[in-house]
């Protein structure tokens, strides 16, 4: 096994399951923005 891909690939992960959980909140932050301009409206 080659250390060097093997720290490749689990950078990669990371950076996939950053940029998921990134997603995560930007949604539920959207979903609390809406939630509040239909009240305020």
């Amino acid at each position: 096994m080659n250390s060097n891909k093997i720290k490749k690939n689990l950078t990669i992960e990371i950076k996939e399951e950053f940029k998921k959980s990134k997603l995560d909140v930007l949604t539920n932050e959207n979903d609390f923005l809406v939630k509040n301009l239909k009240k305020a409206g």
